[in-house]
């Protein structure tokens, strides 16, 4: 069983970089981010920006759009794609539906996805197509199958964070019909699938398990931005003592004890500095990114024990089954 890789993302100029300190798989930047930093648009090779020899790939910064209230254009985000001549892999712009969209509607964005990628891939042969989920599955499988037509080397899937780490207004059970999706898609085109947005402690066992390639996370950032560390296993937990509005914990002394625990066991090369983590944002994100990119226990409680749970027992039944 392959490890699903972890992709970081990140804003273009940003502090800390954790490729500085250790090993990073691959980061993801976004056009959204690039657009507002002139800085970055003056330079056409990434990697000297962020000062980083590694993989890079390039989001379509579509959602960043749609928070600051902006529609984003084909035209405008194929010049900024052109300008980058080490960029791994481009991202198509789609248009995301949501839980709430009727089958028409849900057509409508999907088609509109599928020409900008028509568009794209005409001007760059890296491209690769992105499609987000929904719960009528049918009508999405039926434009994952219009993807494959162009022969994508991975398929990014979006639009789960809503249904598997938040799961409020959406359909009951979306947690297990969402990953139970992932696994049918991957089994059925056996192509290199990447899931946007899902690198999680809680939900990189899973993705391993049923041989996803790879996700990213940004989480690793806006997490330490609130105060917070993400702990091994899953859960996050309140370290910088300003008061807690939404989220998680407070750390008690023994979840300190346990992530230092797993810090040490695995090798985090500043660990000498652990004692900044409840005063320095910076420590805090490396800490953070270190755990997402090396936390794959097995979930051990909760709707999440009990989906990997279904799946090994799954697993087990089909190759019992095969072996008669």
């Amino acid at each position: 069983m392959v490890t699903v890789r972890i992709i970081l993302g990140t804003p273009v100029n940003s502090r800390p970089k954790p490729w500085l300190y250790f090993r990073v798989p691959a980061i993801m930047v976004n056009a959204f981010d690039i657009m507002r930093n002139r800085g970055s648009r003056r330079e056409h090779v990434i990697k000297n920006v962020l000062q980083y020899d590694g993989e890079v790939w390039m989001d379509s910064g579509g959602f960043q759009f749609l928070r600051h209230g902006k529609v984003p254009n084909i035209e405008d985000l194929a010049g900024v794609y052109g300008q980058y001549w080490d960029i791994r892999y481009f991202l198509n712009l789609d248009y995301p539906p949501s839980p709430t969209d009727d089958e028409h509607n849900l057509e409508t964005k999907l088609r509109k996805s599928l020409n900008n990628y028509e568009y794209l891939i005409r001007r760059f042969d890296n491209v690769l197509p992105v499609i987000h989920y929904h719960w009528r599955t049918e009508v999405i499988i039926k434009y994952i199958i219009k993807y494959l037509d162009y022969n994508p080397k991975c398929i990014a899937i979006g639009g789960l964070v809503p249904y598997v780490l938040i799961s409020k207004g959406v359909p009951k059970d979306s947690r297990r019909s969402a990953i139970k999706f992932l696994l049918r898609i991957k089994q059925e085109t056996g192509m290199c699938i990447h899931v946007l947005g899902l690198g999680s402690p809680v939900i990189n066992p899973i993705l391993k398990f049923i041989n996803i390639d790879s996700t990213d996370t940004s989480t690793w950032r806006v997490k330490a931005a609130y105060g917070k560390v993400v702990m091994p296993g899953g859960g996050e937990r309140h370290v910088s003592g300003r008061s807690i509005n939404f989220g998680g914990k407070e750390a008690s002394r023994d979840d300190l004890v346990r992530l230092y625990a797993f810090l040490r066991d695995t090798g985090f090369p500043v660990i000498d500095r652990f004692n900044d983590i409840m005063t320095s944002f910076e420590y805090r994100a490396l800490v953070n990114a270190w755990v997402v990119l090396n936390s794959f226990e097995e979930p051990s409680t909760g709707v999440f024990r009990a989906i990997y749970d279904e799946l090994t027992r799954e697993a087990s039944a089909k190759i019992t089954e095969e072996a008669r």
